[in-house]
This record gives C-alpha cells, sequence and structure tokens, in this order.
C-alpha cells in the first residue's frame, strides 16, 4: 500500500499515525517522503518525530541531525537533536545544540538543560 502512495499522500498518512501514537507505523510511512525528497525538512522533522516517540532514538537523531543540516537556523530542529541525545545519556552532546537553541531565542528550558549539564561538569 505504501508503494502505491505519492508522497503527500504518504506525508499526511504518517502525520495522522503519529498523531493517533501509531509511530512505527509512521516511520514506515515516511521513509518514503524522504527517500522521495531528500531535501524535505518536513518529511526530515516528522520522521524524527516519530522515532523519537517510538524510542527509537539512534533513528531519531539521524534525522534530526539530517533537519538540522538542512535548516541550520531552526531552533526548533537543534532542540529536538538536543533532546534526542539527551536520551542516549549524552548530556554535553545534547549541552551543544541546546545552547545554539537557547542562544536562537528557543524555548527557555534549552537553557536550563545547558545549566544542568555545566553544573554537572563544574
Amino acid at each position: 500500500m505504501i508503494e502505491s502512495m505519492d508522497v503527500f499522500d504518504a506525508f499526511r498518512t504518517g502525520e495522522e499515525l503519529l498523531a493517533d501514537r501509531f509511530p512505527r507505523d509512521a516511520v514506515r510511512v515516511l521513509r518514503k517522503v524522504v527517500d522521495a525528497e531528500p531535501g524535505n525538512a518536513a518529511g526530515w522533522e516528522l520522521l524524527g518525530r516519530a522515532h523519537f516517540a517510538a524510542a527509537q532514538l539512534s533513528p531519531a537523531e539521524d534525522a534530526f541531525r539530517r533537519l538540522v543540516e538542512i535548516e541550520p537556523t531552526s531552533a526548533w530542529a537543534q532542540t529536538a537533536l538536543g533532546l534526542s541525545l539527551d536520551r542516549q545519556s549524552r548530556h554535553r552532546e545534547g549541552a551543544v545544540h541546546h545552547r545554539l537553541a537557547a542562544a536562537m531565542g528557543a524555548s527557555p528550558h534549552d537553557a536550563t538543560r545547558v545549566e544542568l549539564v555545566d553544573r554537572q561538569a563544574g
């Protein structure tokens, strides 16, 4: 069924599956989107969110890294990458991305995450 979908329908289906809390199914559908359009930032974001929701942290990290490559000035992308690293207990690496997101004016939570890592290191 996925093979017969066009990219737009695959994206919308992936969105719906993620919203309905079927992240693993969303991953399978969204793979079609990023394979067909590797520069599609929205596709990488949604794929990363689906991997993250499914606790597939390494693939989530990969998707968010790709998103940061496509949109380096996206504070949200930096935060998402930082969170995926945090969930893998790679807090120092995550702090780099939270620091960037905080500098871009993202959520105050990014600055708090950086403070926690800095406090542990100091």
